[in-house]
Protein backbone atom coordinates (compact mmCIF):
# COMPACT_ATOMS: atom_id res chain seq x y z
CA UNK A 1 0.00 0.00 0.00
CA UNK A 2 1.28 3.47 -1.22
CA UNK A 3 1.86 6.52 1.60
CA UNK A 4 0.40 9.78 0.65
CA UNK A 5 3.76 12.46 -0.24
CA UNK A 6 2.24 15.69 -1.62
CA UNK A 7 -1.05 16.76 -3.57
CA UNK A 8 -0.68 20.23 -5.63
CA UNK A 9 -2.96 22.01 -8.07
CA UNK A 10 -1.97 24.91 -10.68
CA UNK A 11 -5.38 26.11 -12.06
CA UNK A 12 -4.38 27.89 -14.74
CA UNK A 13 -7.64 29.28 -15.53
CA UNK A 14 -11.05 28.26 -14.06
CA UNK A 15 -13.37 29.98 -16.72
CA UNK A 16 -13.16 30.13 -20.72
CA UNK A 17 -10.50 32.73 -22.05
CA UNK A 18 -8.91 33.24 -25.66
CA UNK A 19 -5.04 32.55 -26.03
CA UNK A 20 -2.69 31.58 -29.20
CA UNK A 21 -1.43 27.97 -28.58
CA UNK A 22 2.24 27.42 -29.76
CA UNK A 23 2.46 25.25 -32.82
CA UNK A 24 6.05 24.96 -32.27
CA UNK A 25 7.18 21.90 -30.72
CA UNK A 26 10.46 23.72 -29.92
CA UNK A 27 8.84 26.43 -27.86
CA UNK A 28 5.14 24.96 -26.81
CA UNK A 29 3.08 26.75 -24.33
CA UNK A 30 3.36 26.65 -20.69
CA UNK A 31 0.09 25.67 -18.92
CA UNK A 32 0.98 25.04 -15.50
CA UNK A 33 3.69 24.44 -12.61
CA UNK A 34 3.45 22.42 -9.82
CA UNK A 35 6.80 21.41 -7.05
CA UNK A 36 5.73 17.96 -5.26
CA UNK A 37 7.68 17.63 -1.66
CA UNK A 38 8.42 14.19 -2.22
CA UNK A 39 10.45 14.37 1.17
CA UNK A 40 13.84 12.48 -0.71
CA UNK A 41 12.00 9.44 -0.69
CA UNK A 42 13.71 7.30 -2.95
CA UNK A 43 11.56 5.96 -6.56
CA UNK A 44 8.16 8.26 -5.26
CA UNK A 45 5.33 7.19 -7.80
CA UNK A 46 4.30 9.99 -9.50
CA UNK A 47 1.04 10.69 -10.88
CA UNK A 48 0.15 13.89 -13.20
CA UNK A 49 -3.24 15.21 -14.97
CA UNK A 50 -3.82 17.69 -17.00
CA UNK A 51 -6.82 19.56 -18.66
CA UNK A 52 -6.95 21.68 -21.76
CA UNK A 53 -9.53 23.79 -23.44
CA UNK A 54 -8.89 24.19 -27.02
CA UNK A 55 -10.82 24.67 -30.49
CA UNK A 56 -8.25 24.13 -33.61
CA UNK A 57 -8.96 27.40 -36.50
CA UNK A 58 -9.33 24.73 -39.39
CA UNK A 59 -11.67 22.43 -40.79
CA UNK A 60 -8.39 19.65 -41.40
CA UNK A 61 -7.30 16.94 -38.89
CA UNK A 62 -5.33 18.78 -36.46
CA UNK A 63 -3.48 17.16 -33.23
CA UNK A 64 -2.67 18.44 -29.78
CA UNK A 65 0.74 17.28 -27.82
CA UNK A 66 0.65 17.52 -24.40
CA UNK A 67 3.84 17.18 -22.60
CA UNK A 68 4.53 16.60 -18.60
CA UNK A 69 8.12 17.67 -17.72
CA UNK A 70 10.61 17.45 -14.44
CA UNK A 71 12.71 19.28 -13.59
CA UNK A 72 12.28 23.11 -14.83
CA UNK A 73 9.43 25.66 -15.73
CA UNK A 74 11.65 26.98 -18.79
CA UNK A 75 9.68 25.26 -21.64
CA UNK A 76 12.18 23.83 -23.68
CA UNK A 77 13.87 22.70 -20.73
CA UNK A 78 13.56 19.81 -17.99
CA UNK A 79 13.42 15.98 -18.88
CA UNK A 80 10.31 15.38 -20.42
CA UNK A 81 8.55 12.07 -18.56
CA UNK A 82 5.27 11.88 -20.44
CA UNK A 83 3.92 12.28 -23.99
CA UNK A 84 0.22 12.55 -25.39
CA UNK A 85 -0.66 12.87 -28.35
CA UNK A 86 -4.29 13.68 -28.88
CA UNK A 87 -6.67 14.52 -32.43
CA UNK A 88 -8.49 17.42 -32.36
CA UNK A 89 -11.77 17.09 -34.14
CA UNK A 90 -12.35 18.06 -37.30
CA UNK A 91 -15.54 20.07 -36.85
CA UNK A 92 -14.18 21.70 -33.77
CA UNK A 93 -14.88 25.36 -35.56
CA UNK A 94 -19.04 24.27 -35.51
CA UNK A 95 -19.36 22.99 -32.41
CA UNK A 96 -17.90 23.97 -29.11
CA UNK A 97 -13.77 24.16 -28.09
CA UNK A 98 -12.97 20.60 -27.22
CA UNK A 99 -11.81 19.82 -23.66
CA UNK A 100 -8.73 17.63 -23.45
CA UNK A 101 -8.09 15.69 -20.20
CA UNK A 102 -4.65 13.30 -20.23
CA UNK A 103 -3.40 10.98 -17.33
CA UNK A 104 0.36 10.13 -17.15
CA UNK A 105 3.29 9.12 -14.19
CA UNK A 106 6.72 9.90 -13.65
CA UNK A 107 7.57 6.47 -12.34
CA UNK A 108 11.53 7.61 -12.22
CA UNK A 109 10.60 10.42 -10.35
CA UNK A 110 14.42 10.92 -8.06
CA UNK A 111 15.11 10.81 -4.65
CA UNK A 112 14.62 14.97 -4.01
CA UNK A 113 13.06 17.04 -1.42
CA UNK A 114 11.19 18.76 -4.34
CA UNK A 115 10.72 17.88 -7.60
CA UNK A 116 9.24 20.41 -10.47
CA UNK A 117 7.15 19.41 -12.65
CA UNK A 118 5.32 21.03 -16.30
CA UNK A 119 2.07 20.79 -18.22
CA UNK A 120 3.21 21.57 -21.69
CA UNK A 121 1.40 21.47 -24.93
CA UNK A 122 1.73 22.36 -28.82
CA UNK A 123 -0.98 22.04 -31.91
CA UNK A 124 0.20 21.07 -35.43
CA UNK A 125 -2.26 23.86 -36.54
CA UNK A 126 -3.17 27.13 -35.96
CA UNK A 127 -5.69 27.20 -32.34
CA UNK A 128 -6.85 28.56 -29.39
CA UNK A 129 -6.32 27.73 -26.23
CA UNK A 130 -10.03 28.28 -24.89
CA UNK A 131 -9.82 27.08 -20.91
CA UNK A 132 -10.04 26.07 -18.57
CA UNK A 133 -6.52 24.49 -18.05
CA UNK A 134 -5.86 22.60 -14.84
CA UNK A 135 -3.01 20.38 -14.02
CA UNK A 136 -2.43 18.61 -10.88
CA UNK A 137 -0.14 15.69 -9.64
CA UNK A 138 0.43 13.99 -6.35
CA UNK A 139 3.07 11.96 -5.18
CA UNK A 140 2.97 8.43 -3.00
CA UNK A 141 5.99 6.06 -2.14
CA UNK A 142 5.20 2.26 -2.41
CA UNK A 143 6.06 0.92 1.09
Amino acid sequence: MGTFLDMRTSQNASNPFTATLSTFATNPSLIGVIGLQTRSVANPIVKLEGTIGIQASTLTFATLTVLFARGTTNPTGGTIVYTAVVGIPTLSLLTSPQLVTVCGADLLAPAATETVYTMLAYASTDATRTGPESFQGIAARTT
